[in-house]
């Protein structure tokens, strides 16, 4: 009897878990901020934290020549890494092009059931003169608010949604970048749609 309470409390906990909700808060002027807020723990994605130097230790002459060879297998960055990299008006475009790629592949189950709760973006943008300022506006425009567009028809619910984008023709203006995005999605999405994948890759491996 003991053994049936332990595993109906842990299905108990398991299904209170799966209605959490992962909570992530997205901000970007020149470069992007994202962080995630589970229950009441907080988290960093990215910048990502800086490793602090630790004082050098003397290391074997077999392990160091072990650290060489993975050395020269570099890792390669994660795509999150590379958009984070990327600075101004072109990352931004980026990173909303790649959320529109998303949304035609397997995420889709999961981008479906994401809620976005505010979404700001306030762009002013400035040319050379008065003609390129204009010309850029023109490109922008239709680049942004059909991305956005995509991105809001397709997630579950916009609660808050504001698209502020406008030209500024002074000689001496600078442009001016801000986004800010609140959005979640709930565990239970999550683990069923990581357990369908799972189980399709299985599949897949077994018939070969």
């Amino acid at each position: 009897m003991i053994a049936l309470y332990i595993l109906l409390c842990l299905f108990l906990v398991l299904g209170l878990l799966c209605f959490v909700k992962l909570k992530f808060t997205a901000q970007y002027t020149d470069s992007l901020s994202l962080r995630l807020k589970v229950l009441f723990l907080t988290f960093t994605l990215v910048p990502a934290k800086k490793k602090s130097k630790k004082q050098k230790k003397k290391i074997p002459k077999k392990k160091k020549e072990q650290s060489k060879k993975t050395a020269k297998k570099e890792k390669k960055p994660s795509k999150l890494k590379k958009l984070s990299d990327k600075k101004g008006l072109s990352g931004l475009l980026s990173m909303l092009s790649e959320i529109v790629k998303l949304i035609g592949t397997t995420a889709k189950g999961i981008y479906s059931n994401i809620v976005i709760e505010k979404l700001d973006l306030d762009i002013t943008i400035v040319g050379t003169d008065a003609a390129d300022t204009a010309l850029k506006y023109g490109k922008l425009c239709g680049v942004f608010y059909s991305a956005v567009t995509v991105i809001c028809d397709n997630v579950k619910e916009v609660y808050d949604y504001n698209i502020d984008i406008k030209p500024d023709f002074d000689d001496e203006a600078k442009g001016k970048i801000f986004a800010d995005t609140v959005f979640y999605i709930r565990v239970f999405y999550v683990l069923k749609y990581a357990l369908k994948a799972l189980f399709k890759m299985l599949v897949i491996r077994y018939r070969r």
